[in-house]
């Protein structure tokens, strides 16, 4: 087979990424050899380290992931803003007690936040937001600069805008300016839960 390569450490690596990508997309082995129209035997070689693949056999696997073959050769990295996994989001506090700036004027109770976004965005702000059966933003409502939209996840919430009421189901969003005085509060029996955007970013 043709070498990609001079460094062996690099064909473990794109046997590393061959393997990641193909468990994701949910192919074993065998689906993936019938997609690519290459042998079993050749993919387990190549996950495993143990041959070079050729620029052929790349460009088959690459075609059959939906992928290109630079993909192989890229280093992988969990840091480069692109992906905010589940289990890495961070918990962020309206009282600012975690190193984020405070909303002062939010006085939630039984509310998780969590940041769905990368700190390196500069103006997009994503939480991911978790409320107990009764819980709210406060009894006030309050304010800020910029403008907000949001989708439900889970659960029920009324969404108060100055003078206007609105109940939110899962799969309805909604938008408005930040300086609209506006409330939030959990109105189901159960917990809920959305994915909330602010733009600039206001924790």
């Amino acid at each position: 087979m043709t070498d990609v390569t001079d460094d062996p450490a690099d064909v473990g690596s794109i046997g590393d990424r061959l393997r990641a990508l193909r468990t994701e997309h949910g192919y074993s082995i065998r689906a993936l050899a019938e997609r690519a129209e290459i042998s079993s035997s050749v993919i387990s070689e190549v996950e495993r380290g143990k041959t070079e693949p050729s620029i052929s056999t790349l460009k088959r696997v690459a075609a059959a992931l939906g992928t290109s073959i630079t993909y192989f050769f890229t280093a992988p990295s969990q840091m480069n803003g692109h992906v905010i996994r589940a289990k890495e989001r961070i918990t962020i506090s309206p009282a600012g007690d975690n190193g984020h700036e405070a909303r002062t004027s939010m006085k939630a109770q039984g509310v998780h936040f969590e940041l769905a976004s990368p700190n390196e965005s500069e103006v997009l702000e994503a939480i991911f937001g978790r409320y107990e059966v009764g819980a709210s933003t406060g009894d006030e409502l309050y304010s800020h600069e910029g403008e907000e939209w949001a989708m439900v996840l889970k659960g029920r919430f009324k969404i108060t805008l100055a003078d206007e009421v609105y109940f939110l189901n899962p799969g309805d969003s909604i938008w408005f300016q930040s300086t609209t005085p506006h409330k939030i509060e959990n109105v189901a029996n159960e917990v809920s839960e959305y994915i909330w955007i602010d733009t600039p970013k206001s924790f």
